[in-house]
């Protein structure tokens, strides 16, 4: 059996084109001479480009003219960087003992008359380690003027697409039936990590990807943790699990967050979840044009304060999301957070959650969704049960 090479673009030629032309235009705008663009989702969102390889040192050149944009990776990511995106000029550097691709991005550059040139670099991804940067910084000197790229790339990525919208929506759809099997499958007895299991196996089996970090499914005392852990626990006849996850699709994610009691529902926790519910919906609709994200937090910090809860928010409420690789699915910045001066624009997602662990009683609650911001009224890419998911 014979496979033929062929495209693999995630989106339409022209649509890559034309993010290619507004980037440029922006450098140009700058007064930048070429970026070096190490994040994977800046490359994908680019280019189309899709590969694991960023945990290497990978890495492309892309001038303010209209030069071809040149890539540097390892030979593994070679036919994939052909066949998944628009670039054609992939340079390969080996692996050795001595093996400094610095160098060979700093040949790249003399190739392209950037001596001495304005050169952006995209500091703030996990696809330029320290110790890449240091062999960037050490081997280029003062050869060229490196300097922060600002978020450049990740700023024009905020306000998505239609076509990215309509990724959106899909993977949104995925959440709901994913959120509707877990709540299905919990029950006393079963180790949590059975509900991990049926996360993954209903969006995987939908037709969603891999999720980018592991998902928050955390029972009993763990609950009010705001992070996952590790060592599964038998969940109680009496208990509360907060699940909170991802679910990306095509690299685009969306998110949800949820309390599912088994057992008796303490008065605390109804109020808990009152109080949440109630302050997820009124940032929600203050999610229109104009609104600062700075203005949505303070909402947030508000009503939980008014409700006694100020020793147990936190100081950031959601985030942006969309392209997200390893190891998070959090596209941030921006963040939800007090003073924040990003103001909502039609076409960007956001996930909102309100979660509220208090340690001296050891309860728990969280909810939370995504929504796309539009001219009017914000429209649910994520949903969540009508109330509160008791299980006697």
């Amino acid at each position: 059996m014979s496979f033929a090479a062929q495209s693999m673009l995630p989106f339409d030629r022209s649509e890559l084109l034309d993010r290619q032309a507004r980037f440029r235009a922006e450098l140009k705008r700058r007064g930048v001479d070429a970026m070096l663009v190490f994040s994977q989702e800046s490359l994908f969102w680019l280019t189309g480009y899709d590969s694991g390889g960023f945990v290497f040192f990978q890495c492309a050149l892309v001038t303010a003219d209209d030069r071809p944009i040149v890539l540097l990776t390892r030979r593994p990511d070679l036919l994939q960087a052909r066949m998944t995106s628009t670039i054609e000029d992939v340079r390969i550097w080996w692996d050795a003992d001595d093996a400094n691709p610095a160098a060979d991005l700093k040949a790249i550059l003399d190739e392209h008359d950037l001596k001495g040139a304005r050169v952006a670099i995209e500091l703030n991804t996990h696809g330029l380690t320290g110790w890449n940067l240091w062999r960037c910084q050490t081997t280029f000197g003062d050869w060229c003027k490196l300097e922060d790229d600002s978020h450049l790339i990740r700023k024009l990525r905020l306000v998505k697409s239609p076509a990215e919208i309509e990724i959106m929506r899909k993977a949104g759809k995925i959440c709901d039936r994913s959120l509707d099997r877990v709540i299905e499958t919990a029950r006393p007895g079963i180790l949590d990590s059975e509900l991990k299991a049926a996360y993954l196996a209903s969006i995987l089996g939908d037709g969603a990807d891999m999720p980018p970090n592991a998902p928050i499914f955390n029972s009993g005392e763990r609950a009010v943790f705001g992070r996952g852990v590790t060592n599964p626990r038998p969940l109680a006849e009496d208990d509360q699990i907060l699940v909170e996850y991802p679910v990306p699709l095509r690299h685009y994610n969306v998110k949800t967050e949820w309390l599912i009691v088994l057992g008796e529902l303490r008065d605390e926790q109804r109020r808990m979840y009152d109080v949440a519910r109630e302050t997820l919906a009124k940032m929600t609709e203050m999610a229109r044009p104009g609104t600062t994200l700075g203005e949505i937090f303070d909402c947030y910090a508000d009503n939980l304060d008014r409700a006694g809860y100020a020793a147990s928010r936190y100081g950031a409420t959601g985030y942006s999301v969309g392209i997200g690789y390893a190891p998070t699915s959090m596209d941030v910045p921006p963040m939800i957070y007090s003073g924040n001066a990003t103001v909502c624009e039609p076409g960007m997602t956001l996930f909102y959650h309100v979660m509220n662990g208090v340690q001296d009683s050891g309860l728990a609650m969280g909810v939370g969704h995504t929504f796309l911001v539009t001219d009017g009224a914000p429209e649910l890419l994520t949903g969540l049960p009508d109330d509160l998911t008791v299980i006697a």
